[in-house]
């Protein structure tokens, strides 16, 4: 069974994880067992590895995450960084954890791809005070809080576009999920302490420039319809020319992470190997096959395929057309959410990889730190999408 082939791999991720404590070796060894269960993919390799490396998202992610790494070493050598910190701690009066959870949420309002390492550099340096354990789980949830009402992300205009239903009207039904996972991830890292925000002066306001300029990002990927890439590559240069003396010494920062492009390529690879050779819509038969009811179909499937590729907007297309065969369009928000939970779980999802591989702290930690509020998601979700 595909499905099973698919369930055991990610099992072997997760397991070569624990063992090895080498992301590559995790992923590497968990590809390898999905591509020998199954032998279909055998005649299909060339075609498999043609397709990943003409991958215009994966030819663009690479350079695009080298840079990020470059961005946050040069605003660490020339003390830019620091002086965010020191601003950001001041407006928030100290509390580095209001401001651990409030930027991440604030960059998530764009839905750049890779988005959490926009926000891990700052987070980085404003929370000096958390564990990097803490400070990698704050910078994975609350960058991916708005992702359950936002209407601007991709999988929910499709969603909306499946389900012929107004953007607007699927948002207002999950924004009650959206307060919940803010605030109950507010709670679970912070506690009941309310945040507080103090005047800080213009001299502050002027270090905080870098929030500023990671922000100008995502609107020119988001409203001037940049390529990240290239909104990235101006970044750079812009930033590079104010900072020119430093420029030798924050080039060593992508230099010492060149092993991330190998974990990007596995990735990919999987992606390609689920979405282009029909093993997606095959998961989905078996399921169907085994009688699987409306809401197993509406909950299993869309986890099962967020996690096994960790695209979102992949879970939703596969999903939703099959609810809405068997005459079940009233779960396809049920399917919307477990798509997201699923990716959020999904040891291939890059924000996890990217944002763990960043705070060097093991993913599976991170997916603990973050398991109680997923949890919560999930059964609340049933409450209040089933009707």
């Amino acid at each position: 069974m595909v499905t099973f082939s698919m369930l055991l791999s990610l099992t072997c991720i997760v397991v070569f994880q624990r063992i090895t404590k080498k992301l590559l070796v995790s992923m590497t060894g968990g590809f390898a067992v999905f591509y020998l269960l199954n032998p279909s993919l055998f005649a299909k390799t060339g075609s498999l590895v043609f397709q990943t490396l003409l991958d215009k998202s994966f030819l663009t992610l690479v350079p695009s995450v080298m840079m990020i790494y470059f961005l946050e070493e040069l605003m660490g050598v020339s003390k830019d960084a620091e002086n965010l910190s020191v601003s950001v701690r001041k407006l928030f009066k100290g509390s580095s954890k209001a401001a651990a959870a409030f930027l991440p949420a604030v960059i998530g309002l764009l839905p750049v791809p890779s988005g959490a390492m926009f926000s891990a550099p700052i987070v980085a340096q404003i929370a000096p005070d958390i564990d990097k354990l803490n400070k990698a789980s704050m910078n994975y949830w609350f960058r991916h809080t708005l992702e359950f009402f936002w209407p601007i992300y991709p999988a929910m205009y499709l969603l909306a576009s499946l389900l012929s239903v107004p953007i607007g009207t699927i948002s207002v039904r999950l924004f009650p999920l959206f307060l919940l996972t803010f605030i109950g991830g507010w709670i679970w890292f912070n506690g009941f302490k309310l945040p507080k925000m103090g005047r800080i002066s213009s001299q502050d306001w002027r270090k905080m420039w870098p929030t500023l300029m990671i922000l100008s990002i995502g609107v020119a990927i988001l409203v001037l319809k940049i390529d990240g890439w290239i909104a990235l590559s101006i970044a750079c240069g812009v930033y590079g020319i104010f900072r020119r003396k430093y420029l030798k010494e924050a080039f060593l920062g992508p230099v010492k992470r060149v092993d991330i492009i190998l974990v990007l390529l596995i990735i990919f690879l999987y992606k390609h190997a689920i979405t282009d050779f029909d093993i997606g819509q095959r998961i989905s038969q078996e399921l169907i096959k085994l009688g699987g009811g409306s809401i197993l179909l509406s909950t299993f499937m869309p986890l099962a395929i967020g996690m096994s590729t960790g695209i979102t907007s992949t879970a939703v297309g596969i999903t939703v057309p099959l609810i809405l065969g068997i005459g079940q369009a009233s779960y396809g928000i049920l399917a919307y959410v477990f798509a997201v939970v699923g990716v959020l779980l999904s040891p291939v999802h890059l924000c996890l990889v990217l944002s763990a591989d960043y705070f060097k702290v093991d993913f599976l930690l991170v997916l603990r730190r973050i398991s109680v509020l997923v949890l919560a998601v999930a059964v609340t979700s049933l409450f209040l999408y089933t009707v």
